[in-house]
C-alpha cells in the first residue's frame, strides 16, 4: 500500500478540490491510502493575509468526508511543513499547481530531511478553482441579484 500524501487550505470545497484529491490517489495504485494535511488558520493567515472563511477544523471535518480522503489532518503550527511529512513518511507528495514553485528546491529540502517520496505536480481543475475565484463570483451574483448592495460592496 503506498501512502500518498496532499496539503491544502481547502477553505471553499470545489469540484477542483475533489479532481485533484482523486487523481493524486490515483498516483498511488489502486490500495493507496490518501492522507491530507489541512492548513492551519495561523499559516492561512500568514500566507494570504486574511483567515479562512471556515475554521482549521471545518475543513478538516469537510475533506475528511469527502470518497478520496483516507485520513484528514491539521499541519504543524509554525511553518515547517516538513515537519508533519517526516512523522508520516508519505511514498508520494502530490503538489497542486499554485503550490511550491520551485520544485526542484522541495525535492532537495525534502532529501536533505531523509524524505525520498515520490513529488508530482498536478494541474487546475475546473474553472471555480480557488475560494478567492468563488468569493467574487458571489459577490458578482449578488450584485446582480440587488442583494445587500453586492455583499459588502
Amino acid at each position: 500500500m503506498k501512502k500518498v500524501m496532499v496539503f491544502g487550505t481547502f477553505d471553499v470545497l470545489h469540484a477542483g478540490h475533489l479532481k485533484f484529491l482523486e487523481e493524486a490517489k490515483k498516483l498511488g495504485g489502486d490500495d493507496a491510502k490518501l492522507t491530507v494535511v489541512i492548513a492551519r488558520d495561523s499559516t492561512v493567515h500568514k500566507v494570504r493575509g486574511r483567515p479562512p472563511i471556515f475554521s482549521e477544523e471545518d475543513r478538516r471535518r469537510l475533506v475528511e468526508g469527502l470518497k478520496p480522503v483516507d485520513e484528514a489532518i491539521l499541519g504543524h503550527e509554525g511553518g515547517d511543513m516538513l515537519k508533519i511529512v517526516e512523522e508520516k513518511r508519505p511514498d508520494i507528495i502530490v503538489l497542486g499547481y499554485d503550490q511550491r514553485r520551485d520544485m526542484d528546491q522541495f525535492v532537495r529540502e525534502l532529501r536533505s530531511r531523509g524524505i525520498n517520496a515520490e513529488v508530482y505536480r498536478l494541474p487546475k481543475y475546473g474553472e471555480l478553482n480557488s475560494s478567492s475565484i468563488i468569493i467574487r463570483r458571489i459577490v458578482e451574483m449578488a450584485k446582480r441579484w440587488g442583494l445587500a448592495g453586492g455583499l459588502g460592496g
